[in-house]
């Protein structure tokens, strides 16, 4: 099925100097999900925001829009595929992971930790009394693989396709219309994060994730139906 472009392009900084050398560095298609994965065994992973995304310094700032989807109708359970841009609307450059494949960045030596970043692009689903769940894509990068990170400064963006599945893990979102009608009518946006990972392989192997505090503006917003399956 033909993508369906109903985002806006490009977004102007007509106010800022920085527009006239705005430019895209690099469009990336997750959509066929063949991602290296890390060999190493996992066993616990923990999670936690060192500060809220919105506790980011005021220069430090990235606009999210969705470019396009493949459907405004999706059952739940089924794909949906989705382009997403990250403008850097910010006044610092902020560094982004770059590659799909988590495994290219373990080191050689098994016994070793080893630190990464983690990027990730949400799709993101509200419905009408405010509850949100989403779908994403991820991104990764450390300082000791090179090419797995890049610097997006001010005025400069970067596109993802993914392709993921419609799956609810709330009960509660979306329950009062799904009962009523058998569908949603639903707000769509699009979300970006950055997170700080350490993987240490004591215990069988442990993760531990913290969040980046990285303010997020969501440029557009669309309404999309969701139907029960």
């Amino acid at each position: 099925m033909k993508s369906l472009p109903i985002g806006l392009g490009i977004i102007v900084l007509c106010s800022s100097p920085l527009s006239i050398l705005a430019q895209e560095i690099g469009y990336v298609d997750l959509t066929d999900n063949r991602f290296r994965e890390r060999s190493r065994q996992t066993r616990t992973f923990s999670g936690n925001c060192g500060g809220s995304p919105h506790a980011a310094p005021s220069q430090t700032e990235v606009t999210a829009a969705v470019i396009s989807l493949d459907a405004m109708r999706y059952r739940i359970g089924e794909e949906a595929s989705f382009e997403i841009k990250i403008l850097n609307s910010g006044k610092e450059k902020v560094v982004v992971p770059w590659t799909p494949h988590l495994g290219d960045l373990e080191p050689a030596n098994a016994r070793s930790s080893y630190k990464y970043r983690v990027g990730v692009i949400l799709l993101v689903f509200r419905d009408p009394e405010g509850r949100e769940f989403s779908i994403s894509e991820t991104l990764y990068g450390s300082p000791d693989v090179p090419g797995s990170l890049r610097e997006l400064s001010p005025g400069e963006w970067f596109t993802v396709k993914g392709r993921k599945r419609v799956d609810l893990f709330d009960q509660n979102w979306g329950r009062h219309e799904l009962k009523a009608t058998g569908f949603v009518e639903t707000k769509v946006s699009g979300f970006y994060r950055q997170d700080t990972a350490t993987y240490s392989p004591k215990n069988g192997g442990s993760e531990i994730q913290w969040c980046i505090p990285l303010r997020c503006q969501r440029a557009n917003q669309f309404d999309v139906t969701l139907q029960s399956r």
